[in-house]
């Protein structure tokens, strides 16, 4: 698959990253969120990473540590999830939970520490 690599200016509260378009319709994107040492904060999949980025911006106690991002296209939202899995595995990022060995027990503290 090839993919074009183009230079977007975001808006001024959002992180500096590199924006790589869809070429396709069903096209969903794997993006990554760095802080500003380079340390990857979290993977996350969505068809419109931006709006994505509105919601987690809203309901993330650690947004404010994002200073970076990335994102690549896939074609299908299964070849984006297989990434997406691979990178979990990996280690994923500091604040993902879902799809890691923090799954769990550590989902339940976090939805506590957010109701407090």
């Amino acid at each position: 698959m090839t993919t074009e690599t183009a230079t977007t200016e975001p808006p001024p509260d959002t992180a500096r990253g590199t924006i790589v378009h869809p070429t396709g319709p069903d096209d969903v994107a794997v993006y990554r969120l760095y802080d500003a040492a380079g340390a990857l904060l979290y993977v996350g999949a969505s068809k419109d990473p931006v709006h994505r980025w509105a919601d987690e911006h809203r309901h993330t106690h650690w947004w404010s540590q994002v200073a970076s991002f990335d994102w690549t296209w896939h074609p299908s939202r299964k070849a984006a999830r297989a990434i997406e899995r691979d990178l979990l595995a990996a280690g994923g990022g500091r604040y993902n939970v879902h799809g890691t060995p923090r799954h769990g027990p550590n989902q339940l503290r976090q939805r506590a520490a957010a109701r407090a």
